[in-house]
């Protein structure tokens, strides 16, 4: 069976010489505007504080690479706020001026989302005081969550700036959200899934037509970063490719610039 639409996109997308004199201008245009290069902020949402860790110096890069495998079971424990916190502070976090992390960025752009799903214990709401009211509405902080306490359940923005995590829903259903990932049939377990959602409206700016595929390369790199720090840390992360980008994209009411690049979930080893 041929697919000729992909191989049209393939080719709309193809640096040329023909093409190049354009995209070099284009480049020297934005250069000359300011441009906008700071991680997304929900503002007046709910945020729960992560803790921040230093870098360790073991397990080692290289163990960890020969260890990190592909398996079709995981732990559905829930993470630990230590966990989650070490995991995304290392794997996409803001260590450096301009919104810089980890991830390599097409023109220092940082385009990328992460959206983080979480289906914890009832008993780690309660203890941790949550107020009442929807997310984004104005209300009293959480009270900050230790790093051995479980990670509420959730709908959350992964907030780099601030290495926080905005409050979208507190309800995660885990049957729904394996509706819209059919690929999650692979699996059973795990107890956290990743979507990776990238701004191409702001990569246009500056790259026009091949913007998403720099978008789908960094997709990539943060999907290695969160598979390679899990199995670092005992967990493992299984990337996966089938899934419904429209309706994720408007369970997180995503703007209508941005684009579902990749999903993964995450759980400990049995």
């Amino acid at each position: 069976m041929e697919f000729p639409e992909i191989g049209s996109l393939l080719r709309l997308t193809e640096l040329t010489p023909a093409n190049l004199p354009e995209l070099t201008e284009r480049i020297q245009e934005f250069a000359q505007q300011p441009s906008e290069t700071e991680p997304r902020q929900y503002e007046g949402y709910r945020m729960w504080p992560l803790p921040r860790f230093r870098p360790r110096w073991w397990p080692s890069l290289d163990r960890v690479l020969h260890s990190r495998r592909w398996r079709p079971d995981l732990a559905e424990r829930p993470l630990r706020m230590g966990e989650l916190g070490r995991l995304l502070q290392l794997a996409h976090g803001v260590c450096a001026t301009g919104g810089r992390g980890p991830t390599p960025s097409a023109g220092g752009l940082n385009a990328l989302e992460l959206y983080v799903v979480h289906w914890g214990e009832p008993v780690a709401q309660e203890t941790a005081g949550r107020p009442a009211g929807g997310p984004g509405q104005p209300g009293p902080p959480p009270r900050p969550l230790g790093q051995r306490d479980p990670v509420p359940t959730g709908v959350f923005h992964y907030d780099r700036a601030n290495h926080s995590l905005a409050e979208l829903a507190r309800v995660a259903g885990r049957a729904r959200w394996q509706d819209l990932i059919p690929s999650w049939g692979l699996l059973t377990g795990g107890r956290v899934l990743w979507i990776v959602v990238g701004d191409v409206a702001r990569v246009q700016a500056k790259y026009g037509v091949r913007a998403e595929r720099f978008l789908l390369l960094e997709a990539g790199h943060l999907m290695q970063n969160l598979c390679l720090v899990s199995t670092s840390l005992g967990l493992v992360t299984i990337p996966l490719g089938g899934f419904l980008e429209g309706e994720i994209a408007q369970e997180l009411r995503l703007l209508g610039g941005d684009r579902v690049l990749f999903c993964g979930v995450c759980g400990g080893v049995p």
